[in-house]
């Protein structure tokens, strides 16, 4: 019986329209989720797969122990490539030339990912290449001034003599350390025995290249992971350089946008289902009238969210793989060998999201309205009044909290993004009602425009002030997304701005100093301050020593130390992309002190005050922490972990570091500057500009997917809420034509009415995007702080414009509506 008047008055419903408001907020749920996941997944995998050519493969094994074919063997029954990788420091010579070089040997499979070019004309006049020939050796450009060579010559390398082949056009693992200042030499690994340079106890850096499909990756770094030895380690892309930092903040960016569309996502839900739920209030009540018990209501209406249910997740998974495959067609027009991974989680998510978007926001009011009497048949309704339902707000916030966390899989971000969203909805709920009732003086009487508009904001107080809730979480969404699209991406760029250092000069001597300062005046150079640098060990902490490597057996007692002589400098004034985050900087006063980069002090479990003793050349250093500073890795400046206070380190021999920029068109100076001061290693930084800037370009172009996308949604959720008060004021329309009110008086009203309730939602939305962009550019974006003043009037501006809009694109047709026809509608309804 149930189930054949569930059937007829689904298809009813269905006709008039009321269930497609459901199904269109699911859909638009699913959607969201669906697409937002994919996209910024397929954006990460684009990034990854960037990351990945920088170290050409897609994992890399380090060593210090030679090859093992264990390793390779593994690796292949897990259906990976693989490739092997040497490198290590010799002297090269070219008759009666020598340079100290970088030699990389490299296997004939080398390099797994990115491109490798060569080139055999030394001006790079040919096409590159990637052909490599044993007995072939090739050189990076500066290598042929250093040692007067041309392609054709002969290099000897150890005990053999090689051909020089041409020129290392581009490498996709080229160092991206501005300390890595030997050039380098290009060589197969095959040709190593004959050199008999590596020798036991050779200092010889052993590398493993995988390449394959990530859940094989996974697979053989678990099956092997029992079998590494403390000589072996997982390598990736160091994430303080320059790049590393580039990568993982594009990641947050991407993580950010998707979250806030879940938020946006579960708005639309839970304003479509309270609506549906209060129109059928009266449905109810004549069903219950007729005989239907409570239990039966709830399998009709159960029925009818679960044929919706199934119908908004089908359509809306279609539409949100179509929307992913839009975007990984955009990603790989602008990043040709991006190769899409099948992935089912964007999918799943958005299953799960239908599902517990259906069963707390819409379940919980239909089951709410099963409970309606039947004696509510005999009472016309006066329009929907806004009703909270507290377990619904309890159970939806979980749900909401829930959803972003599958979807970030970061806890701390999730809990942090959604206690800041629910602390604004709370303020605003309670400042939209101050707001309304203060402007009741000012709504006396409806003798014009603004006070009839006044006055209908105060008559629907708690309904107007959760339509400001979602009106500013919208707006807020847009405009978050959109500084994060501009602003901050602009921000973000300018760490490397147009004519930034793209060269640095290391070793260089008291006595070039001034040399090079002349060289610079003469061909208009912009040489950066010199930092002197000696190489120090940081050897003991508060007197107590500290250890490389932490022994298993216990580690109570021991403190650990860096691991690795560090490039020290003392320096009088703190260097300009450093800010002190505790203690003081050095004054003329200071004696034996030292200030310490703010992650290492944390990694190092240093405190001010603590006395930290350095080996420097045999010789035993103390000093006392008196600051801790916060440096700008992403600056490409000469940046320093310890910095001591000049009267330890002023007699001691050192070098210096400096950097300049170079445009292209005076890139001949270098060999100038070669033969001047041959002792000065210069090192370039382009190939790092080049890739961060590629980097800030994807991502910039993934944030205008989403931005479309959470624009989209936005607008909505701001016709869904119009829509929810359609009934009421079809009501107060009729009432108002009535009493004579003409179509003039009542456009004025309600466009003021929706440009207060726009200014107030753009107002309250531009003081939360301005806090949030605050906490994002200080804490998660490690980025200064700048006020965005534009933002004070493009919020309230965007909100009174689309508020606005969008209200007068539902309305006017009622306005237009004449009286007598306006007035059965409302009899008959």
């Amino acid at each position: 019986m149930w189930a054949k008047i569930a059937w007829r008055l689904f298809w009813r419903e269905l006709k008039q329209g009321e269930l497609w408001v459901i199904a269109f907020s699911l859909f638009l749920a699913v959607t969201a989720v669906v697409s937002l996941s994919g996209i910024t997944q397929g954006v990460k995998t684009a990034l990854d797969q960037r990351s990945a050519q920088f170290i050409a493969a897609d994992k890399v094994l380090g060593s210090s122990l030679p090859f093992k074919q264990e390793v390779i063997t593994t690796a292949e029954q897990y259906n990976l490539t693989t490739a092997k990788q040497m490198q290590f420091d010799s002297m090269a010579f070219a008759g009666d030339a020598m340079q100290l070089v970088r030699v990389k040997a490299v296997s004939d499979s080398y390099p797994l990912r990115g491109n490798l070019l060569l080139n055999r004309d030394i001006n790079a006049a040919q096409s590159p290449q990637q052909q490599r020939s044993v007995g072939e050796v090739w050189l990076e450009p500066r290598l042929f001034e250093l040692l007067n060579i041309k392609p054709g010559d002969a290099l000897e390398l150890g005990a053999a003599e090689f051909t020089v082949a041409g020129i290392i056009q581009s490498e996709p693992d080229a160092p991206l350390s501005v300390f890595n200042s030997s050039p380098r030499l290009l060589m197969n690994i095959a040709d190593i025995p004959a050199t008999q340079i590596v020798q036991p106890g050779s200092r010889i850096s052993y590398r493993y290249l995988f390449a394959g499909k990530s859940d094989d990756l996974q697979r053989f770094e678990q099956a092997y992971a029992a079998k590494l030895s403390v000589h072996d380690k997982w390598q990736d892309v160091d994430q303080q350089s320059a790049l590393g930092s580039a990568l993982t903040r594009a990641e947050r960016f991407l993580l950010l946008a998707g979250l806030l569309g879940i938020v946006l996502a579960a708005c639309a839900s839970a304003v479509a289902a309270n609506r549906y739920s209060q129109r059928q209030t009266q449905a109810v009540a004549v069903i219950k009238a007729l005989g239907a018990n409570t239990r039966q209501v709830r399998l009709i209406y159960g029925s009818h969210l679960g044929l919706i249910t199934l119908f908004s997740l089908g359509v809306g998974l279609v539409v949100g793989q179509l929307a992913i495959s839009i975007a990984q067609w955009g990603i790989h027009s602008y990043f040709s060998d991006f190769v899409a991974e099948l992935s089912f989680r964007p999918l799943a998510l958005g299953i799960i999201t239908c599902i517990i978007c259906a069963t707390l926001f819409a379940g919980r009011p239909l089951w709410l309205l099963s409970n309606t009497a039947a004696m509510v048949v005999l009472k016309r309704p006066t329009g929907l009044n806004f009703r909270i339902d507290s377990l619904q707000f309890i159970f939806g916030g979980l749900a909401v909290f829930l959803l972003m966390w599958l979807f970030s899989g970061e806890l701390i971000l999730t809990s942090g993004l959604f206690l800041l969203c629910l602390l604004f909805a709370v303020i605003l709920l309670v400042s939209a009602a101050l707001i309304v009732r203060l402007a009741k003086p000012m709504a006396a009487g409806q003798s014009s425009a603004r006070r009839l508009a006044l006055a209908n904001l105060r008559r629907r107080l708690w309904a107007n002030s959760f339509q400001l809730i979602t009106f500013s979480l919208a707006i807020f969404l847009f405009l978050l997304l959109y500084f994060l699209r501009t602003e901050l991406m602009e921000q973000w760029q300018k760490q490397i701005p147009i004519g930034a250092p793209n060269h640095f000069l290391v070793n260089v001597t008291k006595a070039q100093q001034q040399e090079l300062v002349s060289f610079a005046d003469k061909h208009n150079l912009q040489l950066e301050p010199f930092y002197p640098v000696v190489r120090g060990r940081l050897t003991t902490v508060n007197n107590q020593a500290v250890t490389q490597t932490p022994s298993k057996e216990d580690t109570s007692e021991q403190r650990v130390g860096v691991g690795r002589e560090l490039n020290l400098t003392w320096l009088t004034k703190l260097p300009k992309n450093n800010e002190i985050e505790s203690g003081q900087w050095f004054t003329e006063a200071s004696h034996a002190e030292v200030s310490i980069e703010a992650q290492l002090a944390e990694r190092l479990a240093l405190q001010l005050n603590d006395e930290l003793t350095f080996s420097i050349g045999g010789q035993q250093v103390a000093a006392r922490v008196t600051s801790i500073r916060r440096v700008d890795w992403n600056s490409l400046q000469p940046n320093f972990y310890m910095i001591l206070s000049p009267d330890l380190l002023a007699d001691f021999p050192s070098t210096a570091i400096t950097a300049f920029y170079l445009p292209k068109s005076k890139q001949m100076l270098l060999n100038q500057l070669a033969r001047l001061m041959p002792t000065v290693t210069v090192i370039s930084v382009d190939t790092i500009i080049k890739q961060v800037s590629a980097i800030i370009s994807q991502v910039s172009l993934a944030l205008s997917f989403i931005l479309v996308i959470i624009a989209l949604s936005a607008g909505l959720v701001l016709i869904a809420q119009v829509q929810a008060t359609l009934e009421q004021r079809e009501q107060e329309l009729a009432i108002l034509r009535t009493l004579g009110a003409q179509y003039a008086f009542l456009r004025n009203a309600l466009l003021l009415e929706f440009a207060l309730l726009g200014a107030l939602a753009g107002i309250f939305a531009t003081l939360l995007a301005e806090v949030l962009l605050f906490a994002l550019q200080s804490r998660v974006f490690d980025l200064p702080f700048q006020p965005h003043w534009s933002l004070w009037w493009l919020g309230p501006t965007v909100g009174v414009g689309m508020v606005t809009l969008l209200g007068w694109l539902q309305l006017k047709r009622l306005l237009a509506t004449p009286s007598g026809e306006l007035v059965r509608k409302v009899l008959t309804s």
